[in-house]
């Protein structure tokens, strides 16, 4: 058994959003795994990015959030889940209310994200 009490977290910010590290690969014996809950604000955007390499898994915590996917808008609900292939190209061009997710990386890689735009 192993607790992760959530004041442990490391914090990183970025533009439109914060992310917590829940997990990592080392704390679960599963190597390129990564597990971390990502808020986004309000007002805020996402440029719009893409993995070369890494799977991304996104569970809706509090919602709703809104995404833009390949082109096409989704919007994810409380308890909605989706999957972004590798190369699948997504971003936040405009936040409308704020939100957060789960997003588990599988196959993850450091420096493995395409930045589109500023």
């Amino acid at each position: 058994m192993k607790h992760l009490p959530r004041t442990n977290y490391k914090e990183v910010s970025g533009d439109g959003y914060l992310k917590r590290i829940v997990l990592e690969a080392k704390d679960i014996g599963l190597k390129d795994t990564l597990l971390q809950e990502v808020q986004f604000t309000a007002g805020e955007k996402v440029a719009f990015h893409f993995h070369q390499v890494t799977r991304e898994i996104f569970y809706c915590l509090a919602g709703p959030a809104p995404f833009v996917i390949n082109g096409q808008p989704v919007v994810m609900n409380e308890g909605d889940c989706l999957i972004c292939e590798p190369g699948d190209v997504h971003g936040n061009p405009v936040i409308d209310n704020d939100f957060r997710i789960l997003v588990l990386k599988v196959g993850f890689r450091e420096h493995d994200t395409i930045w589109l735009e500023g």
